[in-house]
Protein backbone atom coordinates (compact mmCIF):
# COMPACT_ATOMS: atom_id res chain seq x y z
CA UNK A 1 0.00 0.00 0.00
CA UNK A 2 2.25 2.39 1.23
CA UNK A 3 4.78 2.07 -2.66
CA UNK A 4 1.31 2.54 -4.43
CA UNK A 5 0.98 5.77 -2.23
CA UNK A 6 4.29 6.85 -3.56
CA UNK A 7 3.92 5.60 -6.80
CA UNK A 8 1.15 7.98 -6.85
CA UNK A 9 2.51 10.85 -5.06
CA UNK A 10 5.20 10.89 -8.03
CA UNK A 11 2.96 10.70 -10.71
CA UNK A 12 0.90 13.59 -9.51
CA UNK A 13 3.75 15.42 -8.96
CA UNK A 14 5.23 15.17 -12.21
CA UNK A 15 2.26 15.15 -14.11
CA UNK A 16 1.43 18.55 -12.45
CA UNK A 17 5.13 20.27 -13.85
CA UNK A 18 4.58 23.29 -16.21
CA UNK A 19 5.82 21.67 -19.54
CA UNK A 20 6.06 25.32 -20.54
CA UNK A 21 8.94 25.60 -18.32
CA UNK A 22 12.79 24.73 -19.47
CA UNK A 23 15.68 25.58 -17.09
CA UNK A 24 19.31 25.75 -18.64
CA UNK A 25 22.57 26.23 -17.34
CA UNK A 26 25.23 27.86 -19.63
CA UNK A 27 28.60 26.21 -17.53
CA UNK A 28 26.95 22.78 -18.99
CA UNK A 29 26.98 23.44 -22.67
CA UNK A 30 29.12 23.22 -25.10
CA UNK A 31 31.29 26.38 -25.52
CA UNK A 32 32.83 27.51 -29.02
CA UNK A 33 35.63 29.87 -29.14
CA UNK A 34 35.10 31.92 -32.35
CA UNK A 35 37.50 34.81 -31.38
CA UNK A 36 40.34 33.99 -33.87
CA UNK A 37 38.02 33.05 -36.37
CA UNK A 38 36.02 36.52 -37.34
CA UNK A 39 36.78 38.38 -40.14
CA UNK A 40 36.51 42.15 -40.09
CA UNK A 41 34.28 44.03 -42.16
CA UNK A 42 35.33 47.32 -43.32
CA UNK A 43 33.66 49.64 -44.69
CA UNK A 44 34.52 53.56 -46.28
CA UNK A 45 31.18 54.64 -44.28
CA UNK A 46 31.79 56.42 -40.77
CA UNK A 47 29.48 54.40 -38.57
CA UNK A 48 29.53 54.80 -34.78
CA UNK A 49 26.83 52.89 -33.57
CA UNK A 50 25.45 50.84 -36.24
CA UNK A 51 22.42 48.43 -35.57
CA UNK A 52 22.09 45.53 -37.87
CA UNK A 53 19.19 43.81 -39.74
CA UNK A 54 18.67 41.21 -42.69
CA UNK A 55 16.38 42.47 -44.62
CA UNK A 56 15.85 39.97 -48.01
CA UNK A 57 18.70 39.80 -49.75
CA UNK A 58 20.21 43.42 -48.17
CA UNK A 59 22.32 44.20 -45.11
CA UNK A 60 20.42 47.45 -43.34
CA UNK A 61 23.24 49.10 -41.61
CA UNK A 62 21.31 51.68 -39.32
CA UNK A 63 23.85 54.50 -37.61
CA UNK A 64 22.06 55.37 -34.07
CA UNK A 65 24.59 58.28 -33.82
CA UNK A 66 24.55 58.81 -37.90
CA UNK A 67 26.88 62.76 -37.52
CA UNK A 68 26.00 62.49 -41.99
CA UNK A 69 23.36 63.05 -44.01
CA UNK A 70 22.93 59.80 -44.44
CA UNK A 71 22.48 57.03 -41.78
CA UNK A 72 20.92 53.99 -43.29
CA UNK A 73 23.74 52.02 -44.96
CA UNK A 74 22.74 49.09 -47.57
CA UNK A 75 25.20 46.19 -48.22
CA UNK A 76 24.79 42.99 -50.17
CA UNK A 77 23.97 40.00 -48.14
CA UNK A 78 25.63 38.18 -49.97
CA UNK A 79 28.78 39.89 -50.82
CA UNK A 80 29.11 42.67 -48.33
CA UNK A 81 29.61 44.77 -50.89
CA UNK A 82 28.26 48.30 -50.07
CA UNK A 83 25.37 49.56 -52.49
CA UNK A 84 24.09 52.95 -50.81
CA UNK A 85 22.65 55.08 -48.23
CA UNK A 86 19.27 56.51 -47.28
CA UNK A 87 17.38 57.64 -44.39
CA UNK A 88 18.48 61.68 -45.22
CA UNK A 89 18.54 63.40 -41.59
CA UNK A 90 16.25 66.69 -41.03
CA UNK A 91 12.95 68.45 -39.84
CA UNK A 92 11.56 68.37 -43.25
CA UNK A 93 8.72 65.78 -44.60
CA UNK A 94 10.33 62.24 -45.46
CA UNK A 95 13.46 63.00 -43.49
CA UNK A 96 14.32 61.89 -40.19
CA UNK A 97 15.19 62.99 -37.09
CA UNK A 98 15.77 60.41 -35.11
CA UNK A 99 16.79 56.81 -35.96
CA UNK A 100 15.20 53.58 -34.77
CA UNK A 101 15.65 50.05 -35.01
CA UNK A 102 14.61 49.01 -39.05
CA UNK A 103 11.06 46.81 -38.60
CA UNK A 104 11.52 44.30 -41.94
CA UNK A 105 8.56 43.31 -43.80
CA UNK A 106 7.99 39.59 -45.32
CA UNK A 107 9.09 40.29 -48.79
CA UNK A 108 12.35 41.95 -47.90
CA UNK A 109 11.80 44.58 -50.36
CA UNK A 110 10.90 47.17 -47.81
CA UNK A 111 11.23 48.26 -44.32
CA UNK A 112 9.65 50.82 -41.96
CA UNK A 113 12.09 52.95 -40.13
CA UNK A 114 10.47 54.40 -36.74
CA UNK A 115 11.28 58.37 -35.75
CA UNK A 116 11.12 58.46 -31.61
CA UNK A 117 11.39 62.51 -31.95
CA UNK A 118 8.65 63.30 -34.66
CA UNK A 119 6.55 60.06 -33.14
CA UNK A 120 6.39 58.76 -36.64
CA UNK A 121 6.99 55.38 -39.15
CA UNK A 122 8.28 55.64 -42.49
CA UNK A 123 7.94 53.21 -45.56
CA UNK A 124 11.25 52.72 -47.57
CA UNK A 125 11.33 50.87 -50.63
CA UNK A 126 14.63 49.44 -51.06
CA UNK A 127 14.91 49.04 -55.34
CA UNK A 128 13.58 52.97 -55.23
CA UNK A 129 16.58 53.96 -52.54
CA UNK A 130 19.06 52.19 -54.56
CA UNK A 131 17.97 54.26 -57.84
CA UNK A 132 17.77 57.65 -56.36
CA UNK A 133 20.36 58.64 -54.23
CA UNK A 134 18.25 61.72 -52.78
CA UNK A 135 14.97 58.87 -52.11
CA UNK A 136 12.98 60.24 -49.29
CA UNK A 137 9.92 57.75 -48.24
CA UNK A 138 6.69 59.54 -48.92
CA UNK A 139 4.39 56.74 -46.96
CA UNK A 140 4.60 57.36 -42.81
CA UNK A 141 2.23 56.36 -39.79
CA UNK A 142 1.92 57.93 -36.74
CA UNK A 143 2.69 56.53 -33.39
CA UNK A 144 0.51 56.11 -30.32
CA UNK A 145 1.22 58.30 -26.77
CA UNK A 146 0.45 55.64 -24.06
CA UNK A 147 1.43 52.37 -25.84
CA UNK A 148 3.79 52.27 -28.85
CA UNK A 149 5.68 49.44 -30.27
CA UNK A 150 9.62 50.19 -29.73
CA UNK A 151 11.31 46.88 -31.72
CA UNK A 152 9.07 44.92 -34.67
CA UNK A 153 8.35 43.34 -37.36
CA UNK A 154 5.24 43.04 -39.89
CA UNK A 155 4.03 39.92 -40.57
CA UNK A 156 1.62 41.22 -43.06
CA UNK A 157 1.14 44.86 -45.30
CA UNK A 158 -0.45 46.36 -41.93
CA UNK A 159 0.04 44.56 -39.47
CA UNK A 160 3.43 44.59 -36.83
CA UNK A 161 4.15 42.50 -34.07
CA UNK A 162 6.90 43.75 -31.44
CA UNK A 163 7.76 44.79 -28.33
CA UNK A 164 5.19 46.85 -26.60
CA UNK A 165 6.19 49.75 -24.71
CA UNK A 166 3.93 50.88 -21.98
CA UNK A 167 5.09 53.98 -20.02
CA UNK A 168 4.43 53.63 -16.36
CA UNK A 169 6.03 56.83 -15.53
CA UNK A 170 8.05 59.65 -17.27
CA UNK A 171 11.69 57.91 -16.15
CA UNK A 172 9.79 54.03 -16.05
CA UNK A 173 8.43 51.59 -18.31
CA UNK A 174 7.65 47.93 -19.21
CA UNK A 175 7.18 46.00 -22.07
CA UNK A 176 5.18 42.73 -23.17
CA UNK A 177 4.18 41.75 -26.61
CA UNK A 178 1.38 44.04 -28.71
CA UNK A 179 0.30 43.76 -32.21
CA UNK A 180 -0.57 47.31 -34.10
CA UNK A 181 -2.42 47.26 -37.03
CA UNK A 182 -1.05 51.19 -39.15
CA UNK A 183 -4.33 51.04 -41.47
CA UNK A 184 -6.64 50.94 -38.49
CA UNK A 185 -4.62 52.95 -35.97
CA UNK A 186 -5.60 50.10 -33.38
CA UNK A 187 -2.62 49.08 -31.40
CA UNK A 188 -2.73 46.14 -28.31
CA UNK A 189 -1.37 44.21 -25.93
CA UNK A 190 -1.57 40.67 -26.28
CA UNK A 191 -0.43 37.14 -25.54
CA UNK A 192 0.88 35.55 -22.47
CA UNK A 193 3.43 36.41 -19.35
CA UNK A 194 4.73 34.75 -17.24
CA UNK A 195 3.37 35.67 -13.51
CA UNK A 196 6.36 36.77 -11.94
CA UNK A 197 6.71 39.26 -14.65
CA UNK A 198 2.89 41.03 -14.85
CA UNK A 199 3.19 44.20 -13.80
CA UNK A 200 7.11 44.35 -13.03
CA UNK A 201 9.54 46.52 -14.49
CA UNK A 202 11.05 45.03 -17.93
CA UNK A 203 12.93 45.31 -21.17
CA UNK A 204 13.58 43.20 -23.69
CA UNK A 205 14.32 42.57 -27.01
CA UNK A 206 12.04 40.65 -29.59
CA UNK A 207 12.18 38.61 -33.05
CA UNK A 208 9.70 37.03 -35.38
CA UNK A 209 10.39 34.64 -37.25
CA UNK A 210 8.77 33.79 -40.72
CA UNK A 211 9.23 30.66 -41.11
CA UNK A 212 8.78 29.06 -38.36
CA UNK A 213 6.17 31.47 -36.77
CA UNK A 214 7.88 32.09 -33.48
CA UNK A 215 8.11 35.02 -31.25
CA UNK A 216 10.69 35.42 -28.75
CA UNK A 217 11.17 38.10 -25.93
CA UNK A 218 14.81 38.19 -24.45
CA UNK A 219 14.71 39.91 -20.96
CA UNK A 220 17.60 42.25 -20.30
CA UNK A 221 16.90 42.68 -16.29
CA UNK A 222 15.69 39.03 -15.90
CA UNK A 223 17.30 35.73 -16.40
CA UNK A 224 14.19 34.09 -19.09
CA UNK A 225 13.81 33.96 -22.57
CA UNK A 226 10.21 33.99 -23.62
CA UNK A 227 9.14 31.73 -27.02
CA UNK A 228 5.96 32.48 -28.04
CA UNK A 229 3.54 31.04 -31.03
CA UNK A 230 2.24 33.70 -33.44
CA UNK A 231 -1.14 33.95 -32.02
CA UNK A 232 0.88 34.81 -28.47
CA UNK A 233 0.34 31.97 -26.74
CA UNK A 234 3.33 30.48 -24.81
CA UNK A 235 5.62 28.26 -26.13
CA UNK A 236 8.08 27.60 -23.43
CA UNK A 237 9.71 29.92 -20.83
CA UNK A 238 13.44 29.28 -20.92
CA UNK A 239 14.81 29.88 -17.28
CA UNK A 240 18.01 30.52 -16.28
CA UNK A 241 20.28 29.47 -12.99
CA UNK A 242 19.15 33.27 -11.73
CA UNK A 243 15.62 33.01 -12.82
CA UNK A 244 13.80 36.19 -11.61
CA UNK A 245 16.80 37.34 -9.24
CA UNK A 246 18.08 40.71 -9.72
CA UNK A 247 19.60 43.09 -6.87
CA UNK A 248 18.29 46.62 -8.32
CA UNK A 249 18.43 45.77 -11.90
CA UNK A 250 22.24 45.19 -11.52
CA UNK A 251 22.28 41.89 -13.05
CA UNK A 252 22.16 42.31 -16.91
CA UNK A 253 20.94 38.85 -18.66
CA UNK A 254 19.47 39.11 -22.57
CA UNK A 255 20.47 40.80 -25.48
CA UNK A 256 19.29 40.81 -29.24
CA UNK A 257 17.32 37.18 -29.70
CA UNK A 258 17.23 35.87 -33.21
CA UNK A 259 14.84 33.14 -34.37
CA UNK A 260 16.59 31.68 -37.53
CA UNK A 261 15.90 28.28 -39.27
CA UNK A 262 17.82 25.91 -37.13
CA UNK A 263 18.94 27.84 -33.99
CA UNK A 264 17.00 30.58 -31.45
CA UNK A 265 20.61 32.96 -31.06
CA UNK A 266 20.73 35.21 -28.51
CA UNK A 267 23.19 36.99 -26.29
CA UNK A 268 24.00 36.70 -23.01
CA UNK A 269 25.77 37.95 -19.86
CA UNK A 270 24.66 37.10 -16.72
CA UNK A 271 26.18 39.10 -14.00
CA UNK A 272 26.55 42.68 -13.43
CA UNK A 273 26.03 45.27 -16.38
CA UNK A 274 28.69 47.63 -14.65
CA UNK A 275 32.19 47.01 -12.87
CA UNK A 276 34.11 49.74 -11.33
CA UNK A 277 37.46 50.90 -13.20
CA UNK A 278 40.88 51.73 -10.92
CA UNK A 279 39.61 55.30 -10.69
CA UNK A 280 36.39 53.78 -9.45
CA UNK A 281 34.23 55.38 -12.30
CA UNK A 282 31.62 52.54 -13.25
CA UNK A 283 32.11 51.03 -16.85
CA UNK A 284 29.42 48.93 -18.95
CA UNK A 285 30.28 44.83 -19.08
CA UNK A 286 29.53 43.72 -22.59
CA UNK A 287 28.14 40.36 -23.70
CA UNK A 288 30.86 38.74 -25.41
CA UNK A 289 28.89 35.09 -25.55
CA UNK A 290 25.93 33.88 -28.06
CA UNK A 291 23.80 31.14 -26.66
CA UNK A 292 22.06 28.87 -29.35
CA UNK A 293 19.05 26.96 -28.18
CA UNK A 294 17.34 24.78 -30.76
CA UNK A 295 13.75 25.00 -31.70
CA UNK A 296 12.72 22.60 -28.78
CA UNK A 297 14.31 25.06 -26.26
CA UNK A 298 17.51 23.25 -25.04
CA UNK A 299 20.67 24.96 -24.87
CA UNK A 300 23.07 23.71 -27.55
CA UNK A 301 25.98 25.62 -28.23
CA UNK A 302 27.67 28.97 -26.21
CA UNK A 303 29.95 30.86 -28.54
CA UNK A 304 32.38 32.56 -26.83
CA UNK A 305 33.61 35.69 -29.30
CA UNK A 306 36.14 37.37 -27.20
CA UNK A 307 34.64 40.60 -27.78
CA UNK A 308 32.00 42.78 -26.76
CA UNK A 309 28.73 42.66 -28.63
CA UNK A 310 26.78 45.57 -28.84
CA UNK A 311 24.81 44.64 -31.85
CA UNK A 312 25.04 41.48 -34.28
CA UNK A 313 22.47 39.83 -36.96
CA UNK A 314 22.30 36.51 -38.08
CA UNK A 315 22.59 35.77 -41.85
CA UNK A 316 20.64 32.16 -42.21
CA UNK A 317 21.51 32.30 -45.95
CA UNK A 318 24.94 32.33 -45.56
CA UNK A 319 25.19 30.46 -41.90
CA UNK A 320 26.81 33.39 -40.25
CA UNK A 321 26.63 35.61 -37.63
CA UNK A 322 27.44 40.20 -38.19
CA UNK A 323 28.70 41.78 -35.01
CA UNK A 324 29.15 45.42 -34.14
CA UNK A 325 31.89 44.55 -31.27
CA UNK A 326 32.49 47.67 -28.58
CA UNK A 327 36.44 46.63 -28.29
CA UNK A 328 37.70 45.69 -31.35
CA UNK A 329 40.11 47.91 -33.65
CA UNK A 330 37.47 47.10 -36.54
CA UNK A 331 34.28 46.92 -35.11
CA UNK A 332 32.61 45.20 -37.67
CA UNK A 333 32.71 41.63 -38.37
CA UNK A 334 31.08 38.40 -38.99
CA UNK A 335 32.01 34.84 -38.56
CA UNK A 336 30.56 31.32 -39.52
CA UNK A 337 28.20 29.01 -37.57
CA UNK A 338 29.14 25.97 -39.45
Amino acid sequence: MRHTLYFLFVLILFGCQDKTIKNFKVSSAEVIDVSSKITDLETENIIANPLLTISGDFLVVTDANASFEKGIHLFDKNTLAYLGSTGIMGEGPGQISRYGEVAVTPNGKEFWMPDFEKLKLFKFDIDKVLKDENYLPTVSKPFAYDFFLSRMKFISDSVALGTGLEVLSPSTFRTSLGRWNINAGTIEKFGDEHPQLINERTNAFFDYSYKHNLMALAHINHDILSIYNADGSIKFHLLGEKEFENDNRKLKFFGEVHIGDEWIVTSYLGSEGFKLEENQQPKSVGRSKLLLFDLEGNLSKVIETGSEIRYFAVDDENNRVLCYFLDREVPLGYFSLE
